[in-house]
């Protein structure tokens, strides 16, 4: 009798423990399917974070310096300068990139050289290929460049050196990706013989003082961009407008006059950037002033702090 009702208690365990393990498992496949599931993608988001943040922080970090040539769409009046300032004193800045962007061709990118590991402020050549005189040109193929660049290293800021239009360019480059954060800042501009107002000459009655203090009389087109559009330059940019002084009773470089170049002068001192107009002495003209021992200087100073 007692091991007839042993076995019953036995039979009756089991099936109590199964139907409990039967319960488990359904529970178990009803949280599967209609539990929240933002756990999961949560995890993905993070691990995609972490993966952009480590792949930043392997990245080279570099401070170049961006010599843009002029109108004729080459780098060679602009390497002038830049084998004149090597080598650089205390500064572990070398000449490492030659870039173009082709404004013919889509602005087709072509990059030559190397930037080495130990080159912390690099020294980088750019052109359009095609010559023009375009600040929109211009902008637009420094843009790709500094995408590639940003793409590649990690860039907390850039310096801009301009010669003749290529000046033009740098600055409507400032104007147009001022507001946007996918660019590094601008720290220092130096303009060499910069072009502003399409080559326009002071007009009668008009002297540089007044130009200085209120801007020219005559405003083309390309002035009148920058006029309209220069607020979007950050006010912490350091500006330095060089200007030849090849010939003082016409006020001119030989190409460029005084009044054009010095005519956005008001703007950025109305804007709260330090700027600061120099005439330099010069017995050759606009074309040879990469080639001006007293322009490297100047450039060497501002930017390098080094004679």
């Amino acid at each position: 009798m007692k091991k007839r009702q042993l076995r019953r208690n036995k039979n009756k365990f089991k099936r109590v423990s199964l139907a409990f393990f039967g319960l488990v498992i359904i529970l178990a496949g009803a949280l599967f399917l209609f539990g929240p599931k933002g756990t999961t993608s949560h995890t993905k988001d993070n691990d995609t974070i972490n993966n952009k943040t480590l792949s930043q922080s392997n990245k080279q970090v570099i401070y170049p310096t961006i010599y843009i040539g002029g109108s004729g769409g080459n780098v060679t009046s602009i390497d002038w300068l830049v084998e004149r300032l090597l080598p650089i004193k205390n500064i572990s800045s070398q000449k490492s990139l030659v870039m173009t962007s082709n404004i013919t061709k889509n602005y087709e990118l072509k990059v030559e050289g190397q930037i080495s590991q130990d080159n912390k402020y690099p020294i980088i050549e750019f052109a359009t290929v095609k010559g023009t005189n375009s600040g929109e040109l211009f902008s637009k193929g420094l843009q790709k460049i500094i995408v590639y660049l940003t793409e590649n290293y990690q860039v907390p800021w850039i310096n801009l050196v301009g010669y003749s239009s290529g000046a033009t360019g740098a600055v409507y480059y400032m104007m147009d990706t001022g507001n946007n954060p996918n660019f590094p800042p601008v720290n220092k501009y130096v303009s060499l013989d910069g072009e502003y107002n399409n080559e326009t000459n002071l007009q009668l009655g008009e002297s540089l003082s007044n130009v200085l203090k209120e801007g020219p009389i005559v405003k083309t087109e390309m002035y009148q961009y920058i006029a309209d559009t220069y607020q979007k330059v950050s006010s912490k940019t350091q500006m330095l407008l060089l200007e030849g002084n090849f010939n003082s009773e016409k006020q001119t470089d030989s190409a460029i006059p005084w009044a054009d170049s010095f005519s956005i002068y008001h703007l950025f001192k109305k804007n709260g950037n330090e700027i600061t107009t120099t005439l330099y002495p010069t017995k050759t003209s606009h074309s040879q002033a990469p080639k001006n021992p007293t322009v490297v200087k100047y450039v060497k100073k501002f930017l390098y702090g080094t004679p």
